[in-house]
């Protein structure tokens, strides 16, 4: 690897994850700066910050090379990477992505016809469109669910059971999609299979599978991740199937460099592709993913940001030295009703009594944030990595952090949501 000490680096977009940002730059010496049209928690570890327009290129080109910048790192916003990732390819830095690569993957109707073409199965989709003067309804075999075309989170996600339900859930989507876009599709056991990938230099290495164990949200109807285990008992068989047909896929649009999830619904023995993500999970599975294949994804697209340099191995790992090797991995999302946190009770008990099992407890929100109830992922105040030897043992962490574990408002209510039973 390169000596990076004392590159510039510029960061976009408000991050969670800039405690990982300042460790990454601290530990390979790299200068950090940060541009963004409001404030953000990026501005309390930058020398520098700039209010300017990152989706503008014609703000962007002439202000980056005028700050003589090495790199630019995008972080998770997919409105910023969708835009910016236009004018750091103009500029020839480090990108991971191309637009037209990223517009193909972000869209679900895209994504979908891509995986009909290279032989991977699909969930039966019906065409309607209610926004038409004229529309009309074809013959459905109900429950069908309904989502944005370009969103993500479960925002804007239902389950309808007959026509009136149906046409409340394509307007709900289409006001949560940007472009107004609605997939309609039959719904099936959502219970999904999620698969990660690294890519390097135009190779893709499958990293690490993790089972997803959906909630439901009563009132909206949603299904959102309550649970992620690791690794997933179809991975043997899943990539027996359908390994090197993926790999087509992402060979047939040039992604060479970044990091790539799918989420397949598993139904019995059938499996069905949903969407893609080209970017971090938000259940920030790059602590699994480093925990099982040795990989650190974070730390890797950070320094291809910086250098231009493809590496997928030699970096700092992100688990903690006294973390054991060879158990499975779990992430449990702490759901919350809405209402402003002013407290947190529990977390350093919970540390304590499991020191060599919790990993790591990264948080969606923090003290003075308020939760809204929107059904999505965004009721998640946190999520708990923790590894563990047996089912018996990881139902028994997952009932003591719902014991302990309390996100308290001003009048002392406890907010968490335990919706996922165990």
């Amino acid at each position: 690897m390169q000596d990076i000490r004392g590159r510039r680096l510029l960061l976009l977009g408000s991050s969670v994850w800039k405690n990982l940002i300042k460790s990454f730059a601290d530990y390979y010496g790299v200068r950090l700066y940060f541009a963004g049209l409001y404030p953000a928690p990026l501005d309390d570890i930058v020398e520098e910050y700039y209010r300017v327009d990152t989706t503008d290129p014609e703000v962007m080109i002439p202000f980056v090379r005028e700050h003589k910048f090495d790199g630019v790192y995008m972080g998770g916003s997919e409105f910023i990477v969708s835009h910016a990732c236009v004018w750091i390819n103009q500029l020839g830095l480090p990108c991971y992505c191309e637009k037209e690569q990223w517009d193909i993957l972000q869209d679900k109707s895209q994504f979908k016809k891509l995986c009909i073409e290279h032989g991977l199965p699909v969930v039966p989709q019906y065409d309607i469109n209610f926004n038409d003067i004229d529309h009309s309804v074809p013959p459905i075999d109900f429950p069908v669910i309904t989502k944005p075309t370009d969103g993500s989170g479960s925002n804007g996600f239902s389950v309808c059971h007959d026509a009136e339900e149906l046409e409340r859930g394509y307007r709900l989507a289409a006001g949560c999609s940007p472009t107004g876009s609605v997939i309609c599709e039959k719904f099936v056991n959502n219970h999904a299979l999620v698969v990660f990938f690294s890519f390097s230099k135009g190779e893709m290495h499958f990293v690490m599978s993790e089972d997803k164990i959906p909630v439901r949200y009563e009132r909206q109807g949603s299904y959102v991740a309550g649970l992620f285990t690791c690794p997933s008992i179809s991975e043997s068989v899943f990539k027996e199937r359908y390994e090197e047909k993926i790999r087509h896929l992402f060979s047939s649009i040039g992604i060479k460099e970044g990091t790539i999830w799918i989420e397949i619904f598993k139904n019995d023995e059938d499996f069905y592709f949903n969407e893609v993500g080209y970017r971090y999970g938000g259940s920030f599975s790059f602590y699994s993913v480093d925990y099982l294949s040795g990989i650190n994804q974070f730390f890797a697209d950070m320094y291809y940001a910086t250098t231009g340099d493809s590496q997928l191995y030699g970096f700092r790992s992100l688990i903690p030295g006294n973390i054991k090797s060879g158990f499975s991995y779990c992430i449990y999302a702490v759901h919350c009703h809405d209402g402003t946190i002013v407290e947190e009770i529990g977390l350093e008990q919970l540390k304590n009594k499991y020191p060599d099992r919790i990993v790591v407890i990264p948080h969606q929100k923090n003290v003075g944030d308020t939760i809204v109830e929107t059904g999505s992922f965004g009721q998640v105040v946190c999520l708990f990595h923790f590894i563990y030897k047996t089912d018996v043992e990881r139902n028994s962490i997952i009932r003591d952090i719902q014991s302990i574990y309390k996100v308290l408002d001003a009048n002392g209510n406890n907010l968490v949501n335990n919706i996922i039973q165990v």
